[in-house]
């Protein structure tokens, strides 16, 4: 796929539908979901874990802590303020492109094909307004660099420039990045960009806020990104 069509397709889907933030999307219909899911969705792929790592050995062991009960008097100053997990989730599914994920219960999106290049944008309900891309074409030449190549062009015909840091594997199928974008009125804004791939099938996540939400939002991105899941044999 030549990265020119990526370009096109931005401008062509969203090139009228944008609005006032840094990473910003159109929305349009409530995003449709046909199941419940719950907000500490399973990652795509398994992730390290290191069944041998295990507490060193100390002669002098320490005693063990017990549970205190929390103040309920005055008020608490937290080292850092996120927003809240959402508890209510929606499934959101495209049976045509092969694809499915996890939003906030109330967020709202579209849908547009462009020359095979399915784009689904997507925001967050308040407080957390997470902006959400998904790019889903057939491309069997394409690796994952290629990929996040693809999310930074698209990007950039949305008007920003974009600072993508180094892929980082999550499983065979799937690997995510952190970019940094900036907006020549809009501001500075941060992604998390997911990519996979299987066979020929091809998926771009972008999601991202302002740059100074991003921290109190990270959890929520994460959840987002980490219940995607590409579903085999599911026609064109």
């Amino acid at each position: 796929m030549k990265t020119r069509l990526i370009t096109s397709v931005a401008i062509a889907t969203f090139g009228t539908m944008m609005i006032g933030c840094s990473f910003s999307v159109g929305t349009g219909d409530q995003a449709n979901g046909n199941a419940n899911k719950p907000a500490n969705a399973a990652k795509p792929a398994a992730t390290n874990t290191n069944s041998g790592n295990t507490a060193k050995s100390d002669s002098s062991a320490k005693p063990k802590l017990k549970g205190e009960a929390k103040p309920t008097d005055g008020t608490a100053k937290s080292a850092k303020k996120n927003n809240p997990v959402p508890s209510d989730w929606i499934y959101v599914y495209d049976d045509t492109k092969g694809y499915g994920f996890s939003l906030p219960e109330g967020s709202e999106g579209a849908s547009e094909t462009v020359e095979g290049i399915d784009v689904f944008a997507a925001t967050t309900p308040a407080p957390s307004e997470i902006d959400i891309f998904v790019l889903a074409y057939k491309d069997k030449t394409r690796s994952k660099e290629d990929l996040l190549n693809d999310a930074v062009e698209f990007l950039e015909a949305l008007g920003q420039q974009v600072t993508p840091g180094d892929l980082k594997a999550e499983g065979g199928d799937y690997a995510v990045a952190d970019a940094t974008t900036v907006h020549p009125s809009r501001g500075k804004g941060k992604l998390r960009i997911l990519v996979g791939t299987d066979i020929t099938d091809n998926y771009v996540m972008i999601l991202g806020t302002e740059e100074a939400r991003f921290a109190a939002n990270e959890s929520i991105i994460d959840a987002i990104w980490g219940s995607f899941e590409m579903w085999s044999d599911t026609g064109e």
